[in-house]
Formats: C-alpha cells, sequence, structure tokens
C-alpha cells in the first residue's frame, strides 16, 4: 500500500450528484430504510458512481492499482469503485467523491460493508501507509503492532496467498539483485585500473536504475519494493558509493 493523491472531483459530480442523492434519499423515506429498497430499484438508483468519467479519475489516482493491496485488474479482479465507508450503512456519501477508493474486486469482497467509522482501517488517500506498515519477507505488517494497521491487514486480506505469491516472486528478483550488487562492489573496490573503475562503477548505476523501476508508483507492489530496497544493505552501500565518486 503506498500514498495516494486524490484528483479533483469530477465535473459529473459537481452536476448529478445533488440529483442523484436525493433521488435515493427519497427511496429510503419511502421504503424505511436503504436496505429496504427493492433490488432492481436500488440498482438503478445507486449505480451512477459507476459513472465512466468517476472511474477514470478515480483509476487515475492509484496509477491504475488497487488501493489497498496495490494488484493490477488481472490479479485481483476488475478494479471497482469502493465505498470506504459503507453507502449500505452510510448511504448519505453514496456520491461522496471524498469516500470512493478504487479497489480491486478481491479487496472489495473481502472488505464488504466493514463499517471504517466504527473500526477504522487505512485510508490511503488520507493517511501514508509507510508510517503504519513495513514488510517481514513476503508478509506485510503493522510497524509496533498498531491497531489500525493491523486492523486494516485483517479486514482487507493483506497476507492472502494470492498476495503472498507475486510478493514471493519479485523477492527472488530483489534477493538477486542484492547478491549481484555485492558481488559488482567487491569487483569495484577491486579496481587497478581508472577506466575499469568507471566501467564497474556505471554497471552498478545500471543495475540500481533498472531494480529500482520495481519501487516506482505505478509498478505493482511498488509499497513492497521500496520497503525491501530501504532496508537493503547491498543496495544503500551501492547508493553510497555512486554518491560518493561522482
Amino acid at each position: 500500500m503506498i500514498k495516494l493523491e486524490r484528483g479533483a472531483k469530477p465535473e459529473v459530480l459537481h452536476t448529478s450528484q445533488e440529483a442523484w442523492q436525493q433521488a435515493l434519499d427519497q427511496a429510503i423515506s419511502t421504503h424505511g430504510t436503504y436496505s429496504n429498497i427493492p433490488k432492481k430499484e436500488k440498482d438503478s438508483l445507486i449505480s451512477h458512481y459507476r459513472d465512466d468519467l468517476i472511474k477514470q479519475h478515480l483509476f487515475e489516482s492509484s496509477m491504475q492499482k488497487c488501493a489497498f493491496c496495490e494488484c493490477k485488474p488481472a490479479e485481483g479482479g476488475n478494479i471497482e469503485v469502493e465505498h470506504f465507508r459503507p453507502k449500505s450503512i452510510y448511504p448519505k456519501l453514496t456520491f461522496e467523491w471524498d469516500n470512493f477508493l478504487p479497489s480491486c474486486r478481491k479487496c472489495n469482497l473481502s472488505k464488504s460493508n466493514h463499517d471504517t467509522e466504527a473500526s477504522p482501517i487505512v485510508n490511503p488517500y488520507d493517511i501514508d501507509p509507510e508510517l503504519l506498515f513495513h514488510y517481514e519477507d513476503i508478509r506485510i505488517k503493522a510497524i509496533n503492532e498498531n491497531e489500525l494497521g493491523k486492523n486494516t491487514i485483517r479486514v482487507c486480506s493483506l497476507n492472502s496467498v494470492r498476495l503472498m505469491r507475486p510478493r514471493g516472486d519479485i523477492l527472488v528478483s530483489l534477493h538477486d539483485f542484492a547478491e549481484a550488487i555485492e558481488f559488482a562492489i567487491v569487483d569495484f573496490n577491486n579496481c587497478t585500473t581508472n577506466i575499469t573503475r568507471r566501467n564497474r562503477l556505471r554497471r552498478i548505476a545500471e543495475a540500481i536504475e533498472r531494480i529500482e523501476l520495481l519501487s516506482n508508483r505505478e509498478e505493482r507492489y511498488s509499497g513492497f519494493c521500496k520497503n525491501y530496497l530501504n532496508k537493503c544493505e547491498a543496495y544503500q552501500s551501492a547508493k553510497l558509493l555512486i554518491t560518493e565518486d561522482t
């Protein structure tokens, strides 16, 4: 999970949100509660939040990734518009832009109608996940066992097999990188000529650039990759070596 920045409210919400909400409020008044609205009628009333312009703006803000697990659609099902505060509990927020998150189908199903007011979880638009989470091997953990982090992991199933498998594949690549960098640093330190020194330093820099691509915000599981690199001694040593030699 990474920190996200919410874009501007789509124009369609500026022009239509009030009318959509009024129609839903009227149906709730007629039938007594949100849950009593007949399914077909309810589906028609709430369908507007799936407007293509809303989805486009929302999905762009997460780089087409799930806001919770950072998977891309092929891995976790289609990205959907998720209500952070469930519309079944907070129908007044059904069309509220600040209540929308892009979520893969798996995370959406896992979170379901969890009441995030009564039992808070992380909203990455509001809180920087780096302050609350770290990774041990392929498992995401709450820093200092903080309750907000632990609750988020549990509610969204962030240590499910479907997420640990791709993290494991990435971890193999990261371990290979770290080992290769360690050998490259030894070779660099054993250089006997300036030309060889420059060539080997250039190759180390190129390797770092390639591995850093995995931690780019646009990449899936970038939070996992960034966390690994931040704790990787070989990577940090190589970065320091390049800095000192330039």
